[in-house]
Formats: structure tokens, sequence, C-alpha cells
């Protein structure tokens, strides 16, 4: 059967219409998954954020990476949008009996507000982006830009307070020390003792020896750790104060001596300089017959932390030019995992009257 020439046009065009229509509903289903893929995106992104707080720079470039995503995005919605408008315009035209206007009149389903709704969306993950990333960028302004301040050790603990307690607190006393555990229990058994703790941290060391019945003075200069600190083992008898090595000013001020000083994970913060100084404290607030107990960190130099290289040769040749006894205790792995640190516990003794 030959068709006329109404028909044959009908069928073109009903034919363009299926193709233009196939081609609209794979734009519009583009466009519905958007903010789907924003969400996923962003959501992402900023987890990833939270899992890496010690990590600056790859926060930092997390962050612009989601900023970037959601702009574009927002980019990318205008072009469909356009392209679907482009498509009612010819459908309009060209095939009327198939076309719906459904052009709206309340705000509710007035033309573009899906697009603006959802351009809007985008907007605001990419403007709160960009603000996570100025923040960031600002809180670590020193270590991302390469400023080195005054005191490196102490900003940096002030920085990364909450992610460095996490780990510390995960760690028990008996664990990080089993050869202050055996001092205790073997020389001291039964004694009430005067402990000052110096960089106490998180006050898990301090604590321990407060729920032993010791009375226990912590010493440590962060301020945000030593808030933490306080939180953590409130109710335990310690007392904190902001002070610390070389000079221990408040505490050499006082006059008091200790029957056990802990000093651990801190002398690789003292510059090779302050040494000879802080060890001398150190052994001056020593009471008759106690004992300070310190462990050295071996490992490389961190100078953004702080951290300088530290030996057990160099401590003993120090403690000998100081005249001061020292034995050697075990060696141990890091216990936060970390296959390039290890630990040196050591002990210096002051004779008893």
């Amino acid at each position: 059967m030959s068709l006329n020439s109404d028909q044959i046009e009908h069928e073109m065009r009903r034919a363009a219409y299926d193709h233009n229509h196939a081609s609209f509903r794979a734009l519009n289903q583009q466009m519905w998954q958007i903010p789907l893929i924003s969400m996923t995106l962003t959501g992402g992104l900023w987890f990833g954020v939270s899992r890496v707080p010690d990590l600056p720079y790859f926060q930092l470039a997390l962050l612009f990476l989601a900023f970037a995503g959601n702009t574009a995005l927002c980019f990318i919605i205008l072009r469909l949008r356009y392209v679907m408008e482009r498509h009612l315009n010819w459908l309009e035209t060209c095939y009327p009996s198939g076309f719906v206007a459904a052009r709206g009149t309340r705000w509710y389903n007035r033309p573009f507000l899906v697009r603006t709704l959802f351009q809007s969306m985008l907007g605001l993950a990419a403007a709160l982006s960009l603000v996570l990333f100025c923040a960031t960028l600002w809180k670590n302004r020193s270590e991302v830009l390469g400023i080195m301040p005054q005191k490196p050790a102490i900003a940096y603990y002030d920085t990364h307070a909450t992610s460095l307690a996490d780990g510390y607190e995960t760690v028990t006393f008996e664990q990080a020390h089993p050869d202050l555990v055996q001092i205790i229990a073997m020389e001291r058994a039964g004694q009430p003792l005067t402990v000052l703790d110096i960089g106490a941290g998180t006050g898990r060391d301090a604590a321990w020896f407060a729920a032993r019945g010791h009375n226990v003075l912590a010493l440590e200069p962060s301020g945000a750790m030593r808030a933490i600190g306080a939180k953590l083992h409130v109710g335990e008898s310690i007392v904190w104060r902001d002070d610390a090595l070389p000079e221990l000013t408040q505490v050499m001020q006082a006059g008091k001596t200790f029957d056990i000083i802990v000093i651990s994970a801190v002398w690789m913060h003292l510059a090779r300089e302050e040494r000879a100084t802080a060890l001398s404290n150190v052994y001056d607030l020593l009471a008759p017959g106690g004992t300070a107990y310190l462990t050295l960190r071996l490992g490389p130099a961190e100078p953004s932390r702080g951290i300088y290289d530290v030996t057990l040769a160099d401590f003993k040749a120090l403690a000998q030019s100081l005249s001061l006894p020292v034995t050697v205790l075990r060696t141990q792995p890091d216990l936060l995992g970390r296959s390039h640190i290890s630990w040196q516990a050591l002990r210096i003794d002051k004779p008893a009257p």
C-alpha cells in the first residue's frame, strides 16, 4: 500500500519525535542523577577529610576536589537544561500534538525550578567545601606554608591534640612501660610516692600512678593536650601545670623533690644544646633514692614537629659528662605501628643518703 505525502510527512515527524524523545529521556535521567552524584562525591570526600586529621595536604586536596566537582556539576546542569529546552522548543513547533507545555504559575511548578534547586544545592556544597578548605589551610598554615613556629612541638600538639589523644589512650601504661611497672612492683611496692610526669600529654601515665594512691604532678606545655588530659582523667588526684624542659621553671622554684620522674616521649623535643640543662635539672629534682625513667625515640628527625635526632650513644655520653649513672633497659617497637621508630627505656638513680 502506497502512502501519500501527508502520511509520509507524519511518519517522518513521528520518527523524529521518537528519536528526540529517547534523547530527552536520557538527558532527563542524567539531570536527575546529578544530585545523587553530588551527594556521593561530597560526602565521600568530606568523610575522607575526617579520616586523615594529621595529613593537611591530603585534606586540602580532597576539599578542593569537592569544591571543583560541585562547581563543575553546576555548569553541567546548565548545559543539560539548555539542551532539554531546545528539544522542548523543537517539539512544540514540529509536533504540537505530542507537546505538553506544563508552564506552571505557582512558585513550586514554574519553569526552571528543578534546575534552580539543583544548582542551589550544588552551590551550597561547593561553598561549604571552599570554606572548609580555607579553614583547614588557615589552621595548618605553618605546616603547609613551611613557616616554622617558635615552638614547633607545642604548636603541633595543640593542632593535633584530639587525634593524638585517641592514639595515646589506646595504649596501656603496662604496654608502654613494662620496665617501669617492674620497678614500681619490685622496688617501690607499698610506698606512697611523689611522682613528676614531664610531658604528661593526655595524662595516661599520671592517671596510672594516681589510681594507685601516689601524688602526681603532671607537666604539659600544650594547652590543648592539658585540657584533654584534665577532661579524660577527671577525679584523679593529678595536679596539672604548664611547665616544660629544659628549664622546668615552676617546679624548680617550688623546691620540691620527687621519688619518681617520668620523661616519656619528650627527650626528642629538646635541641642538642638544651639537653645538658634538662638532664641536670631532672637529676636535681630527684629525691635521694629516687629514680628518673626516660624513653628515647629512636627514629628520623622531623623538624616540623620539633623532633630532633636522638641516639643512645649521645645520651650516655651526655650523662657521663654530668657524672650521672645510666642503666639501659629494654628497647621496644613503636606501639602505634610506625615501623621506622623504636623506643629505648632508661633509668637514672640518685643514691640514697
